[in-house]
């Protein structure tokens, strides 16, 4: 990112070193604020004289650039590159990857139980309101916003660095590097009408009722552990994307699954056994095989605390392992 400087409202790289290197001078023994960039990262010098990120204080040398490669994992099934972050907002950097190889940016169809449409950095623009550095907070938050440039990597670390919980979406709408993002999520009922306009950030919480079929009134706790495990049933899938089909059409955009996209899951989207082990994947392995690219997030505190089935739990690794064999058996 590139910034304005300390006291002013849109933040620059020297106010970002600065509070960057206050975090990090007792983890690197940094003494001294160096005022050399590496290409165009600002580093800070430790005790010792030795180049540091201003970001996380890793140790750079002359000729070394800020890299993606620490938010993820990325491993290639089948020619399909895979990339596996433990906090979703780091997806970011993946999402940037992927836009660079592509000549216009790709759609984003995400599976979560959260909608994670926050707009961006809206929890670290309030902070700074409340401590006094940022007197016009949305001017603030904007600021930040307009930095994020997906071509350097530098831009996207320093995005990362202040992004809060679910605010990644908005980031990436925003920026150009994700085109319009379809969420098919268990918390928002209500979601995103099919008669809506076109939203200004591109972002569409894809409604629902209950689970396929469901004739209870009012619906209750049962309906909800039924809903949950069908979120990569075929029939559940099938009826979230002809809701997504209907928002296109009426804002003028091509159908869900015609433009290029990345498929994004969260582990907190799976509440039970049953919900990872579908009877019918045909249209969740639709979705897999069309994608240009698929991120997964990990969330291990967010599935424990979604987790429905107190009797037969699943961490984070064995819904890792279950879903990455339903990638292997798609391809």
């Amino acid at each position: 990112m590139i910034f304005s400087g300390e006291g002013s409202e849109k933040p620059t790289s020297l106010w970002v070193a600065q509070r960057l290197f206050r975090r990090h001078a007792l983890a690197t023994g940094a003494t001294q604020l160096c005022t050399t960039e590496i290409g165009r990262t600002q580093v800070l010098q430790d005790q010792r004289g030795l180049l540091r990120c201003c970001i996380c204080g890793c140790r750079l040398r002359n000729g070394d650039k800020l890299s993606l490669n620490p938010f993820f994992q990325h491993r290639v099934i089948q020619g399909k590159d895979i990339y596996v972050v433990d906090d979703h907002h780091k997806a970011l950097a993946a999402w940037a990857l992927v836009r660079r190889s592509l000549l216009s940016a790709p759609n984003l169809i995400t599976i979560d139980h959260h909608t994670d449409i926050h707009e961006a950095f809206l929890g670290h623009a309030h902070w700074e309101n409340y401590g006094g550095r940022a007197p016009d907070q949305e001017a603030f938050r904007l600021g930040l916003v307009a930095q994020i440039d997906w071509r350097r990597d530098e831009s996207i670390v320093g995005a990362i660095e202040y992004l809060k919980h679910d605010e990644h979406i908005d980031a990436a709408t925003c920026s150009d590097t994700i085109g319009n993002a379809f969420c098919i999520q268990l918390s928002d009922s209500g979601g995103t009408p099919s008669t809506h306009a076109s939203a200004a950030n591109r972002i569409y919480a894809l409604p629902f009722e209950c689970f396929i079929g469901c004739k209870v009134k009012p619906h209750n706790d049962d309906c909800l552990v039924q809903q949950s495990n069908e979120i990569i049933e075929t029939r559940y899938l099938d009826d979230q994307l002809a809701r997504g089909a209907e928002i296109s059409r009426c804002i003028g955009l091509p159908h869900i699954e015609a433009a290029p996209y990345i498929l994004d899951i969260d582990l907190d989207a799976f509440h039970t056994r049953k919900a990872i082990s579908p009877h019918d994947p045909t249209t969740f392995y639709r979705l897999i095989r069309n994608a240009v690219a698929i991120t997964i997030a990990t969330e291990a505190e967010c599935v424990k605390d979604e987790w429905l089935d107190g009797e037969d739990q699943m961490d984070t690794a064995e819904l890792l392992n279950a879903l990455l064999t339903h990638v292997e058996q798609a391809l």
